[in-house]
């Protein structure tokens, strides 16, 4: 169907092609392509048809945009409701290290299990899979004291992920620091803290062992 009309009927209560474009959430050059001809996109026409209701713009002489809005709507989507127990491995087989806060605000993990627990699925077969105790609140809100976090000994870095940065492959004790990454080059870690906030750059060569975050087992 053609809406060119309604489009015009629309900028026209709104004041403009501008106003018109922020009413439906569009760029004005979207407007434009429509007041020429251009089809509105399915994505569009729910937002195109509040924007009509919104300035009064009568939409009876829709005939065509209803039945397809209809079809936007989600009531025939039914989510698969996910059990939490298919969640996690039925046996505790993921060991739990205790750490304690070293020098610098760095950690020391003791690579001594004190703890299993359920593996969860992101950890399903991974060889080296832990868990660890977050001391410390350099990183709340993320993570709190008494969170547990997992850890994917095997993942490559990643900008934008937690991890944990080691002196030296973990054996017995480590120190450790647990941060965002944010970026990283040959030579730094760029790291992120969030309480308090901060930015630093750490040297590859001094904490040349990185382990991936790849969820947490909250305290509370």
């Amino acid at each position: 169907m053609d809406y060119t009309e309604y489009v015009r009927a629309l900028v026209r209560a709104a004041g403009n092609q501008t106003k018109a474009a922020q009413l439906v959430g569009v760029d004005q050059s979207t407007i434009a392509r429509w007041l020429k001809g251009a089809e509105i996109r399915d994505s569009n026409l729910e937002a195109f048809l509040k924007a009509l209701k919104a300035v009064s713009v009568s939409i009876e002489g829709l005939p065509a945009l209803a039945p397809q809005r209809q079809a936007l709507r989600p009531d025939a989507f039914t989510p698969e409701i996910v059990q939490g127990s298919t969640l996690v491995s039925p046996s505790r087989d993921l060991p739990v290290y205790a750490a304690a806060m070293g020098g610098d605000g760095h950690q020391v993990i003791t690579f001594d299990a004190i703890d299993w627990v359920k593996r969860p699925s992101v950890l399903d077969s991974v060889k080296g899979g832990y868990a660890v105790y977050i001391v410390g609140d350099s990183m709340i809100p993320a993570f709190r004291p008494g969170d547990m976090a997992l850890i994917n000994p095997h993942l490559p870095p990643q900008r934008d992920t937690d991890v944990v940065l080691f002196h030296v492959p973990p054996h017995d004790e480590a120190e450790c620091i647990i941060k965002r990454l944010v970026g990283f080059n040959d030579r730094d870690w760029k790291l992120e803290q969030y309480n308090p906030h901060k930015e630093f750059p750490e040297p590859r060569a001094s904490w040349p062992v990185c382990h991936r975050v790849v969820g947490k087992y909250s305290s509370r």
